[in-house]
Formats: C-alpha cells, structure tokens, sequence
C-alpha cells in the first residue's frame, strides 16, 4: 500500500509540475494596431468644415517588424491631390512627409490621385535601417507613432491644398 502511495504522489507531483510550467513554446507577443480618425476639424495649422471622412489603420506584427496598412477615405471636395503619413508632430502642430502613399514602394495598393474616395495599402519594413520610400528609417517611425507624434492627412486641390482631412495615429 506504501508503494503504491508513493507512487501516485509521485505522479500528482510531476503533474504538478508540468502544469506549473506550461508550454514550452515561446508565447509570441500580440501585434500591435495603430488607428487615426480624419476629419477636417483635426487638420492644422487651421481646421476646416469638410464632412470628408477617413480612416487608417497599421498592424505591427512585433516578431517581423512587418506592418500592414489601410488607408480610406471619402466625402473629398473637389478630388484627391495627395496624401501621406507626417511626422515629429502632436495633434496641434505639422511636419514633414515621412511617407508619401502615392510613390510608396510598399505599396500594394497605391494612391492615386484624382478621386472623393478611394483606399490606400500596403506594408512597411519598421525595423532599424533606410526603408525605400520612407524619409526617415522604419525604427523612427515607429517611435513618432508610438509617441503619438506623427499623423495621416489626404490633400485636394484646390479647396485643401495643405490638407482636407487629417488623423492623429494613436496607438492601441
């Protein structure tokens, strides 16, 4: 009877144990989703009345430094004339064209000028190093997004020529 007490002591023990330590698969870190919401109200140095609207979202997959972006928009008055990512700016201020959708070499569904509506997609190396088609390097980019320091804006010429709608990119 010893034996066989011990003996199942022993197995609720290795028992024990394994479920203590789980898997040993390496659990991969979630990704990372990015969202800005474009209005004419959010466009500086000064706001305007556009009822355009749009949308953009980027996935950071954290394990390939890959991210995946949708660009959308609609409601433009008169019609496209450009649009892009900016960057070292918080939502009160401008900068700079870090990446322009219209030339982007990620692109796997290029800007394209002369429309009210329309999407933009596509894929961006974030990792450290030049990334073809970006001003600055992917790691800075990624820095300005996650500080909130960088944002989307579609221009139309001529009513918005410096920008009809505007997003600040926050991450989730």
């Amino acid at each position: 009877m010893q034996k066989h007490a011990l003996t199942l002591a022993t197995a609720l023990l290795g028992v024990g144990v394994l479920t203590a330590c789980g898997s040993d698969k390496p659990t991969q870190p979630s990704n990372i989703t990015y969202v800005a919401t474009l209005s004419g109200a959010n466009e500086k140095p000064n706001s305007n009345t556009s009822t355009a609207t749009g949308s953009w979202t980027g996935v950071l997959n954290p394990t390939t430094n890959v991210m995946t972006y949708t660009l959308t928009y609609s409601g433009l008055t008169p019609s496209s004339s450009g649009a892009h990512i900016h960057a070292q700016s918080d939502a009160s201020g401008t900068a700079n064209v870090v990446l322009n959708f219209a030339t982007f070499a990620g692109a796997t569904t290029a800007f394209t000028t002369g429309n009210t509506s329309g999407t933009a997609a596509g894929t961006v190396n974030m990792a450290g190093g030049t990334v073809a088609g970006l001003t600055i390097t992917g790691d800075s980019l990624r820095k300005a997004m996650d500080a909130g320091m960088a944002y989307v804006n579609v221009h139309s010429t001529p009513s918005f020529g410096g920008g009809e709608i505007r997003g600040q990119i926050h991450k989730q």
